[in-house]
C-alpha cells in the first residue's frame, strides 16, 4: 500500500459518513468487520449489520452538524502476511472548529481484487462517544 492508496483510502471512509453513502462504506470494508473501542469489540458478520453501525455513525455526524470527517495518514506498517496495519489521525470537524479532540486509530488493511479494505479498527471512537450522547434510537429520550 503506497502513501497516495492511503490518503485515497482515508479520504473514502471519511466522505462515506458526511455523505451517508453506505456502498462506499461497504466497499472499503471486508467481513466480518470489527471495531474495537475502549469499551470492546463490536463485529458486523452481514451487510445488515455493518449498516446498523453506519447509520449510527452518520447519526452522530448529523448530531455534531459535522461537514468534514478528516483523517491524516500517519503511517502503514506493511505485515509478512500482506495486510497493512495503517495509523491515522482524525478530526471531526465543524465549518474548520474541531468538534472533538483528535484521536489516532489504526486499521487492519488487506488488498482484495486490487481493492485496499479494512478488516477491523483499532482504538476506534464509538459513535456515542463522537456526539457526547447515545444515539437516537426508537424511544430514547433526546
Amino acid at each position: 500500500m503506497t502513501h497516495e492508496e492511503f490518503n485515497a483510502f482515508l479520504t473514502d471512509i471519511s466522505c462515506s459518513l458526511i455523505t451517508k453513502d453506505f456502498q462506499l462504506w461497504a466497499d472499503r470494508v471486508e467481513l466480518p468487520f470489527s471495531i474495537v473501542t475502549s469499551t470492546g469489540p463490536n463485529v458486523s458478520h452481514t451487510l445488515e449489520a455493518l449498516r446498523v453501525q453506519f447509520d449510527l455513525y452518520v447519526q452522530a455526524c448529523e448530531n455534531m452538524n459535522l461537514d468534514m470527517v478528516y483523517r491524516t495518514p500517519l503511517s502503514c506498517e506493511h505485515c509478512e502476511d500482506g495486510t497493512v496495519i495503517g495509523t491515522y489521525r482524525t478530526e471531526l470537524l465543524c465549518h474548520g472548529q474541531r468538534m472533538t479532540e483528535p484521536f489516532t486509530s489504526s486499521a487492519l488493511l488487506k488488498n482484495a481484487e486490487g481493492v485496499w479494505r479494512m478488516t477491523a479498527i483499532l482504538n476506534a471512537r464509538g459513535h456515542a462517544v463522537w456526539a457526547g450522547r447515545p444515539p437516537d434510537i426508537g424511544g430514547t429520550p433526546k
